[in-house]
């Protein structure tokens, strides 16, 4: 006597869905964890979504403090507000000890100042700095405002990044 396993038998079956799918719709723009105020002096915006600088490039002497960090360390300046920056864009809030100043951003553009071209690494976190803030400008300008006055530039950014951090202390 064997015992055989119970057969099943399959029946195929046709059941036929439809299935209508929406009419298209206006895309949605996100934006990732934004944190505090990106336009703090709401400065106008224009027709194409960009705004001005909240700080003047050439105003870099109303933040004495700033301007002489960049004057005389523009290296460490350079990377303090790039670890600021990097901890507001994916953070969404403040860094909690005010930035990194050693790190190897600092060592990056120190390497590149010595080569007498820091404008190159520098201009990189320029931009990202307007992508966020949504500042008017392009790579010319960027450039042009690196190779002209670096502390002036370093000061600027870090201004900027400065008032999205204040805007949570309010």
């Amino acid at each position: 006597m064997s015992l055989q396993a119970p057969q099943m038998v399959m029946v195929p079956s046709y059941n036929p869905q439809y299935v209508v799918q929406p009419g298209p719709t206006q895309a949605m723009t996100t934006y990732p964890l934004v944190g505090g105020n990106l336009n703090s002096f709401n400065k106008p915006i224009s027709y194409n979504g960009q705004r001005e600088w909240s700080h003047g490039g050439c105003s870099c002497l109303s933040a004495p403090g700033t301007c002489l960090c960049a004057c005389c360390f523009s290296c460490c300046s350079y990377a303090k507000t790039q670890s600021r920056f990097n901890h507001l864009a994916h953070q969404g809030t403040p860094h909690p000890s005010h930035g990194d100043s050693c790190t190897g951003d600092c060592c990056t553009y120190a390497i590149l100042l010595f080569l007498g071209c820091p404008c190159f690494l520098s201009m990189g976190g320029r931009k990202n700095i307007r992508v966020r803030y949504h500042i008017d400008g392009g790579c010319c300008s960027d450039f042009f405002c690196t190779w002209c006055c670096i502390p002036c530039s370093l000061t600027q950014e870090s201004r900027e990044v400065s008032l999205e951090e204040h805007s949570f202390r309010r």
